[in-house]
C-alpha cells in the first residue's frame, strides 16, 4: 500500500514539474512574441524605454501622400536628406497616393506604430482629410514640422487664348463651367480653384488630380486650359512659356523673380478679399502620441535641416518663404489652417463630412 501511495506522490510531483516548465515556455513564447511586436512596422503599441533612447536605430520611412515631383514631394525628399546626419541614419521617401487630399497616405501612417519610424510628408491639403474621407483625426492628432511654402498662382496654358483675368473672365462668361481648371483633389489648390466659381462670379469647371504635379501636367499638355499650383512649382513652366502665371491668389502682388509683377486676385475680383490669405506651407508631421523624447529629436534635427545651406537654397529655388515652425507655434497655424480651409470648403457645398463631425471650430 505504502508502495502504491509513493508512487503516486511521485507521479503527481513529476506532472506539476512538467506543468511548471510548460507555463516557463509558455511565458517565454509570449515575451518572444512581443519582442518581435515592438521592432514591427504595423503596430501601434508603446515603444519601449530602451528603443527611446537609442532613437533611431534604423531608416526612418517618410510616406508622402502625393505623387512624386510636386511640392510636397519635392520638400521632403530636401528635408529628409538634411536631416539624415542629425539624426544619423538613412530616411527613405515612399510617395503614397489616393483617399483624395492625402488620406491614404495618412492612414497608413495612423497604423504604423507610433515610434517615430514612420512620418508623413505634409502640407497644408491633408488638412482635409477628415471633412473629405471621414477619417477621424484632426490637428489634435499630430504634431507639426513647417518649413516654408510658396504663393499661390492661376495659371493657363500657353494656347488656351488666355493671357491676363481680363481674358478670362470674359471667356467664362460666354462660356461658363466649359473651361477647366486643374487643382489637386482636395486641399488648398482645390480650394481656391472653386473659389472663382462659388464667389467670385467666374464659372469655371474643376477637375481634380492626385496631386500637383499631375495636374500642372494636365494644363501643359492641354487636357485643362487652367491650373492652381505654386510658384515653385510651376517655376520651370513659366521660364519655358508653357504656363502664363494670370494672377495670385493672395491679398497682395507677387514680384515673382526671372519674372516680375503678378498682379494680386483681389485686383480683379475684390469678393475673394474676404477668404484670403490662405497659404500653402510644407513639411511633416507625426502622430501626438509619438513619445516626448523622439518628437523632440525630429525637432532638433528639423532645426539643423532648416539652418543649412542646402534647404536655404533649395528654398530659394522653389520661391518660397520660410517658416520654420515647430511644437505650439506650428500645431497654432495648422489648426487655423484646418478651421479655415474646412468650413470654406463646407459652405462652398463640397465636403463629404460637416466640421462640427469632428469637433473643428469655425474660425
Amino acid at each position: 500500500m505504502k508502495r502504491v501511495i509513493s508512487m503516486v506522490l511521485v507521479f503527481a510531483m513529476v506532472m506539476m514539474m512538467s506543468l511548471t516548465v510548460v507555463g516557463c515556455a509558455k511565458e517565454e513564447t509570449n515575451e518572444t512574441t512581443n519582442s518581435e511586436v515592438a521592432v514591427g512596422e504595423t503596430s501601434a503599441t508603446a515603444v519601449t524605454t530602451e528603443s527611446k533612447t537609442n532613437f533611431p536605430e534604423r531608416p526612418i520611412n517618410n510616406i508622402v501622400p502625393f505623387g512624386a515631383g510636386g511640392g510636397t514631394d519635392s520638400w521632403n525628399r530636401a528635408l529628409s536628406a538634411a536631416m539624415e546626419a542629425p539624426l544619423g541614419v538613412k530616411i527613405l521617401v515612399n510617395n503614397m497616393t489616393g483617399g483624395g487630399p492625402g488620406g491614404t497616405g495618412q492612414a497608413y501612417v495612423w497604423e504604423a506604430k507610433h515610434d517615430g519610424y514612420t512620418m508623413l510628408g505634409t502640407s497644408e491639403t491633408p488638412l482635409l482629410v477628415p471633412v473629405m474621407t471621414g477619417m477621424k483625426q484632426t490637428t489634435d492628432d499630430f504634431v507639426y514640422y513647417i518649413a516654408g511654402g510658396s504663393p499661390g498662382l492661376l495659371l493657363a496654358n500657353k494656347n488656351a487664348g488666355i493671357t491676363s483675368m481680363a481674358d478670362l473672365m470674359d471667356m467664362a462668361k460666354t462660356k461658363p463651367n466649359e473651361i477647366k481648371v486643374a487643382s489637386t483633389a482636395g486641399g488648398l489648390w482645390f480650394i481656391l480653384a472653386n473659389l472663382f466659381n462659388s464667389y467670385g462670379d467666374v464659372p469655371l469647371g474643376n477637375v481634380t488630380y492626385d496631386g500637383s504635379r499631375p495636374a500642372i501636367t494636365a494644363c501643359v499638355s492641354g487636357e485643362t486650359a487652367l491650373v492652381v499650383a505654386s510658384a515653385g512649382e510651376v517655376a520651370d513652366f513659366i521660364k519655358s512659356g508653357d504656363l502664363i502665371p494670370l494672377t495670385t491668389i493672395q491679398t497682395t502682388d507677387y514680384d515673382m523673380t526671372g519674372h516680375g509683377i503678378i498682379p494680386s486676385v483681389i485686383t480683379s475680383i475684390p469678393s475673394l478679399e474676404k477668404y484670403l490669405p490662405l497659404n500653402q506651407w510644407i513639411g511633416f508631421m507625426l502622430p501626438a502620441d509619438t513619445d516626448a523624447a523622439i518628437i523632440a529629436k525630429f525637432e532638433e534635427a528639423f532645426k539643423v535641416a532648416m539652418a543649412s545651406q542646402e534647404i536655404q537654397d533649395f528654398a530659394t529655388s522653389q520661391y518660397a518663404v520660410i517658416y520654420n515652425l515647430t511644437g505650439e507655434e506650428a500645431s497654432a497655424v495648422a489648426a487655423k489652417a484646418q478651421s479655415t480651409m474646412s468650413w470654406i470648403l463646407n459652405d462652398m457645398g463640397l465636403t463629404e463630412y460637416s466640421p462640427e463631425e469632428f469637433n473643428i471650430p469655425r474660425p
